[in-house]
């Protein structure tokens, strides 16, 4: 009788042992029960997708006193705008805010800041600033994730900031040089099972179409796929009507928001 058995390299079997922080039903107001495992989120914007970006991280800083993930991320900043003291500005308040809201009392200054420090502690920023660089940044996660079982999340602040760099008489297609981009790093992380995401601007596009006309989110992790595709759309006319689309395989949905001292406050 013929014996079937799978073979796992040390990496497999190292993520597979290891306990993974679950980032499933994370900030339900854009991804509902998602997003899970392996899936990818792309963020797209004829402005800053920052706000958004930074709100998204808190979220997943959170502890889970306060009813976050409490998930590590690794944060590649590679358009150089990452604010870091306008972030931690954020971040403090989502955590006080929550706080409040789930009436906890016991918390003094002191506790406050090691709360603080400790959800900061996961958040690794790696600064990056060329092709090359990028590219060893990026082949290094294999080691991160072994050392770091916490993190679930990685952030790639843009995923198209060397494409003109890298050019050559021989122009690429600007969603052919996403897909490669993004089928590199996922090799890198298949065997983690963490959620990619990434940003680019609205006009890196090799399609002009409107959001609904590109080409359809996947339902499963799918490599160079993605699951969820969020554009997010500033008033013209310095009104409250800000709005993040968001797509995935089977829906389109518009979520009204509003900018308040750099917060976002939903409006659905």
């Amino acid at each position: 009788m013929a014996l079937n058995f799978k073979l796992e390299s040390g990496v497999q079997l190292l993520s597979r042992l290891s306990k993974k922080s679950v980032i499933e039903n994370f900030y339900p107001t854009l991804f509902k029960c998602g997003p899970e495992k392996d899936e990818v989120i792309e963020i797209f914007s004829n402005n800053s997708a920052n706000p958004l970006l930074y709100d998204l991280i808190s979220e997943a800083l959170l502890p889970h006193l306060v009813g976050g993930v409490e998930t590590g991320i690794v944060f590649f900043n590679t358009d150089g705008n990452f604010d870091k003291n306008k972030f931690i500005e954020l971040f403090k308040h989502k955590l006080y805010t929550n706080v409040t809201e789930k009436k906890i009392i016991n918390l003094n200054d002191e506790a406050m800041d090691i709360i603080i420090n400790g959800c900061l502690n996961n958040f690794t920023v790696i600064d990056v600033y060329d092709p090359s660089q990028f590219i060893v940044s990026v082949q290094n996660l294999d080691n991160m994730l072994m050392k770091h079982s916490n993190i679930s999340l990685i952030i790639f602040n843009t995923l198209s900031a060397f494409y003109w760099s890298e050019q050559s008489f021989k122009v690429t297609k600007m969603d052919l040089y996403l897909k490669k981009l993004l089928k590199f790093v996922q090799r890198i992380t298949k065997d983690f099972k963490v959620v990619i995401l990434y940003t680019r601007p609205e006009y890196f596009c090799s399609s002009k179409e409107a959001i609904e006309n590109l080409e359809p989110c996947c339902s499963m992790p799918t490599e160079e796929r993605i699951n969820y595709r969020l554009q997010v759309k500033y008033s013209s006319n310095n009104s409250d009507c800000n709005y993040v689309v968001v797509q995935t395989a089977d829906k389109l949905v518009k979520i009204p928001f509003i900018l308040i001292n750099g917060n976002i406050s939903w409006q659905s």
